[in-house]
């Protein structure tokens, strides 16, 4: 019997550990920068300037995995918003090293054009250098050029062979090739857009800062969409899945299945010595 408890106890801690590091339950998000948090940016709305009435917030409308999801709204072309997950410089999170990359989004009915959908975007800084930051960007996905954009339905989208287009924080360039994977900008592959002016040199070793999921800019009429699910990972590390949800799931934890199962293990133990 104690060998049976043993047993159980190393089973269940291992199944713990290991659900905890795959999935992370996010309930809340800031409104300021925070290094290995969500946080809300690039937010566009009448209460900051801009003509849109733009909304972004987790809610129960559309629950995906659980009670809630991301819900990411705007009225007109000036709305924007962004969540943003930044883990500054990390060992080996690099662009040839990124081996899973997706997330789960929805585009409500009502949207104005047919081709809109939440955005993923990888922030990156291209030398890997932290003293150098004029080579700092986004790859950014977007659905319109990986495929039809589908309606009124959830979609899991794993992007790591889909497209990515490059945008430059400095001089503020967008590259239009919208036809390079994550592998062909690690390789060092140039873009084949003619007159391209400018362009970030990438690299396997160029370093992956963070994540982005959002709506807008210069999306013309209105927008009302979800996401859920956002993945990243990379070689050497387990891949995490942020699970967005309005309040912390009542679930018992996997340690406390864990108690819960020795304590079950206990009271046949006693059955069988009262027996």
């Amino acid at each position: 019997m104690k060998s049976l408890l043993r047993s159980a106890v190393v089973l269940a801690l291992l199944g713990a550990g290991a659900a905890q590091a795959a999935t992370v339950t996010v309930t809340s998000v800031s409104n300021a920068p925070t290094l290995n948090s969500w946080y809300l940016t690039n937010y566009r709305d009448v209460s900051t300037g801009y003509t849109s009435t733009t909304f972004a917030g987790i809610t129960s409308a559309n629950p995906r995995s659980g009670n809630g999801s991301v819900e990411m709204s705007s009225t007109d072309a000036s709305g924007k918003a962004d969540y943003a997950y930044t883990w500054g410089f990390v060992n080996n999170r690099t662009l040839g090293n990124v081996n899973s990359i997706g997330f789960d989004w929805f585009r409500a009915p009502g949207t104005s054009a047919e081709h809109l959908a939440p955005a993923m975007r990888l922030l990156y800084d291209a030398d890997g250098n932290a003293a150098t930051t004029e080579d700092r960007g986004y790859l950014i996905w977007e659905q319109v050029y990986n495929g039809t954009t589908l309606q009124n339905q959830w979609v899991s989208s794993s992007l790591e062979n889909q497209y990515f287009w490059q945008r430059q924080f400095s001089p503020g360039y967008t590259v239009e090739d919208y036809d390079m994977t994550l592998a062909n900008w690690a390789s060092g592959m140039a873009p084949n857009a003619q007159n391209v002016a400018s362009y970030d040199q990438l690299s396997a070793s160029t370093a992956i800062l963070g994540i982005e999921f959002g709506i807008g800019s210069g999306w013309a009429g209105t927008f009302r969409g979800f996401i859920d699910n956002a993945r990243i990972g990379f070689a050497g590390e387990e891949a995490t899945t942020f699970n967005f949800e309005t309040a912390a799931s009542q679930v018992p934890e996997p340690a406390s299945l864990a108690l819960l199962g020795l304590g079950a293990l206990g009271f046949a133990a006693r059955r069988r010595k009262q027996k």
